[in-house]
């Protein structure tokens, strides 16, 4: 007699092989579980991840997705996001994905980071899991239609964009109603609709004080926080679709108004801080060529000499020397 997968196993393959979107996950997954482990593969069973997951819908089209996954080994997902405003608040953990190809990756550190985009048509999604990565979410996704003529204006173009992925600091008040619909598994049908409600009122009410700061900053002012972000974070390099994020921009339009204003691109800017970290570090000594190239971002020591020469006229090894 042939062993019968249950929904999760069911599940766990359609993941495995890039089939499985959100309205399948729901079907197969959402009302048998809350607390699961998958596995693939017969037999034996191969695990994946292990974890906790749950849908539930608030009305009008919008749904409040939360989940914690634990990799036990790397696997990549990819399904087509429908229409609509997508909000998340990341509690622990790295996200890595993409949207049509543009790659993101956030990780949290000390405070929980929110994220939001809005797709005006459906968008390919694919995201990576990379084994011991744990990642704890709460989103809450929100179709068009529920967006009138007024909340479009208010939103600085927003709501009418496309892929233009925002970061920021979600705040206390929506990063609890995160962690309480995380935590709070046990609760009662009601109290957990009452919950999950609350994320989605937080979670939105988060989104549009961010917009309304990013709307009151003057353009001079924005682009200067762009490159303070950009020297503060160019030791762990980030890409330039996170940096567009994190400082309310299209990546297409801080190109534009880096290029304006600095007269180099944000990543000539980044290489650049990079530079004077090697020359510095060579200046003080302890430090070999290839790891100041290293520490660089060149994993090419000739191509890290040549960038130094052009930079400060000088090879790396002449200021070791000196």
């Amino acid at each position: 007699m042939q062993e019968r997968q249950n929904p999760m196993q069911n599940a766990q393959q359609e993941i495995l092989s890039g089939r499985l979107g959100f309205e399948s996950l729901r079907k197969y997954s959402a009302p048998y579980v809350s607390q699961h482990r998958l596995t693939v593969g017969r037999p034996p069973h191969l695990p994946c991840f292990s974890g906790q997951f749950g849908i539930n819908e608030l009305g009008e089209g919008q749904t409040v997705h939360q989940s914690r996954i634990e990799p036990e080994v790397e696997f990549e997902t990819s399904f087509t996001a429908r229409d609509g405003v997508l909000v998340t608040v990341i509690l622990e953990g790295k996200m890595e994905f993409s949207l049509d190809t543009t790659p993101y990756c956030f990780e949290v550190e000390d405070t929980p980071i929110a994220l939001a985009w809005t797709n005006q048509t459906p968008v390919a999604v694919a995201r990576r899991s990379r084994q011991a990565d744990t990642l704890e979410k709460v989103q809450v996704h929100t179709p068009l239609s529920f967006f009138d003529a007024a909340w479009r204006a208010e939103s600085g173009g927003f709501f009418d964009s496309h892929t233009q992925v925002l970061a920021w600091n979600p705040g206390t008040s929506a990063s609890r109603a995160a962690k309480t619909l995380m935590q709070d598994q046990s609760a009662s049908p009601l109290r957990k609709r009452m919950a999950t409600a609350r994320f989605a009122v937080e979670a939105m009410d988060s989104l549009i004080e961010n917009l309304e700061r990013l709307q009151g900053s003057r353009p001079q002012q924005r682009i200067s926080v762009a490159r303070a972000y950009v020297e503060q974070t160019a030791e762990r390099r980030p890409s330039l679709g996170e940096i567009a994020a994190a400082t309310g921009y299209s990546v297409s339009s801080l190109q534009r108004a880096y290029r304006a204003t600095f007269g180099l691109t944000v990543i000539e800017h980044q290489r650049q801080i990079l530079l004077d970290y090697a020359m510095a570090s060579l200046r003080k000594g302890g430090v070999s060529v290839g790891q100041a190239a290293l520490a660089a971002g060149y994993s090419n020591p000739t191509n890290f000499s040549s960038a130094f020469q052009r930079a400060f006229g000088l090879s790396p090894s002449q200021v070791s020397i000196t």
